[in-house]
């Protein structure tokens, strides 16, 4: 463990920057790239029935999927920027107690949702959308998921811990495990043992826990200043003060943006079946950005918390300004997807005319938006990182909440179908100028304290 100790702080401490970032960036975006084939290839394997009743039941369980990863992500993203700032500041024994409060705490709070959201199943599924059609295979699809999703939010936290102490290279092995179990169980229970939306579920599942059993055997190996094991659950005030002001308002943020697929649903449902079944397909590609530029964020975060911890604020605007710069690239090649392919990617997942042109409008409006995401993402990342919570929860509910909904809602009465193709779109530009509001004079206040070094 002291090797792995040292190899951590010449990482966060000595390496150049921009290597550092990459070095932990690359493998988190591999990461995310395979969490997103994950939950591309059930939708794809789905639509190869070319039923658009079973491919809009995967779209309208989409925002009850999200409500559940977003218990993961209240430590998954809380724990990490503590664990960080804790590694800068050499407070290991506090890295060992924050990580398996964070497991066990989010396993306890899975397993009451799971019972919870069961017992609601009927409601919940009237709730999200559903129809006389779509209603059986969307609860077919749903129990499956909620019956496991302990599974699933193991499989959120126990890697973002690892990436916050450095070790993507780990993170990364588990999603590709996971990944290609999906991939090759997919096609055998949704075509080969023709099982439909519930062969999908039982391959993210199947896929998933052996993720979840990987990652325990790298924790117990002892090769992490991290811990999971029963002697180190110490809960304390401190831990969850740290990790809930960043993480809760995250999870808030999650929560109003599975609420905000439901209330899209409720309206779109005026306009017909395929416009929700178009949005879901769209809203995937839409994701995929934002996670993969958030994703390459992820690969200065760690970085970003730990020299805060430590007091080197000129390595950590250094960071910030490399990745913004290279975050946006990234986002200009997505144009790419948004404007000249988004026929042939909506045409990949139905034949139906109606859902492809559908799609490929939405996509369209969304493209005005895709070049700023990784100033959004940057910004409100380093927020986190450096424990500047108000700000981090503002812009977290920004994007789906404060500008989303009534973005939604008005544009629907002044301009109907062609209005609510905007809203997302609209809401990313407001939500990106509120950053760089907020922004400002923080990082004013972080260049000050740089040149006083």
């Amino acid at each position: 463990m002291q090797d792995s100790k040292i190899a951590n702080i010449e990482l966060m401490e000595n390496t150049p920057m921009p290597k550092a970032i990459l070095r932990l960036a690359i493998p988190t975006v591999f990461s995310t790239v395979i969490s997103i084939v994950y939950n591309l290839t059930d939708t794809y394997f789905i639509g190869l029935l070319d039923d658009p009743v079973q491919l809009g039941a995967i779209s309208l369980a989409f925002p009850v999927f999200t409500f559940l990863q977003a218990i993961g992500n209240m430590f998954g993203l809380g724990a990490p920027s503590y664990i960080s700032r804790c590694l800068g500041a050499r407070k290991y024994e506090e890295v060992r107690k924050t990580s398996a409060v964070s497991v066990y705490v989010t396993a306890i709070l899975t397993v009451f949702l799971t019972l919870l959201v069961s017992f609601f199943m009927e409601p919940i599924l009237r709730l999200i959308g559903t129809s006389d059609d779509t209603v059986g295979p969307t609860r077919d699809y749903l129990r499956l998921i909620v019956g496991f999703s302990i599974v699933l939010i193991l499989q959120i936290i126990l890697p973002a811990l690892l990436r916050a102490e450095g070790k993507a290279k780990e993170a990364m092995i588990g999603m590709v495990i996971g990944t290609v179990l999906n991939i090759v169980l997919d096609p055998v229970l949704i075509l080969l043992l023709d099982m439909g939306v519930a062969g999908a579920a039982w391959a993210t599942i199947t896929g998933n826990f052996c993720a979840v059993v990987f990652y325990i055997i790298v924790y117990l190996r002892g090769n992490t200043t991290l811990s999971i094991r029963l002697a180190d659950f110490k809960p304390s005030m401190q831990i969850f003060k740290e990790v809930l002001k960043i993480g809760l308002p995250s999870t808030v943020a999650q929560t109003i943006s599975s609420v905000a697929v439901i209330l899209f649903n409720n309206v779109a449902a005026g306009y017909g079946d395929q416009v929700i079944t178009a949005y879901g397909v769209a809203v995937k590609m839409i994701t995929m950005e934002f996670m993969i530029v958030f994703g390459y964020v992820q690969g200065y975060v760690p970085l970003a918390g730990y020299n805060y911890g430590s007091g080197d604020i000129r390595r950590l605007l250094s960071g910030l300004k490399f990745t913004m710069l290279t975050g946006t690239i990234i986002c200009l090649l997505f144009l790419i997807p948004f404007t000249v392919l988004a026929p042939a990617y909506i045409g990949a997942f139905t034949t139906n005319r109606e859902i492809i042109d559908i799609g490929t409008q939405f996509l369209h409006a969304q493209a005005w938006a895709v070049p700023i995401i990784a100033i959004q993402t940057s910004l409100m990342s380093t927020f986190q990182a450096t424990g500047q919570a108000v700000r981090a929860m503002v812009i977290n509910l920004g994007r789906q909440c404060l500008f989303y909904l009534p973005f939604l809602y008005v544009s629907n009465c002044l301009w109907g179908m062609s209005g609510i193709l905007y809203a997302q779109m609209a809401s990313d530009l407001a939500t990106t100028a509120l950053a760089i509001l907020f922004g400002i004079p923080f990082l004013k206040k972080l260049l000050r304290q740089s040149k006083q070094k």
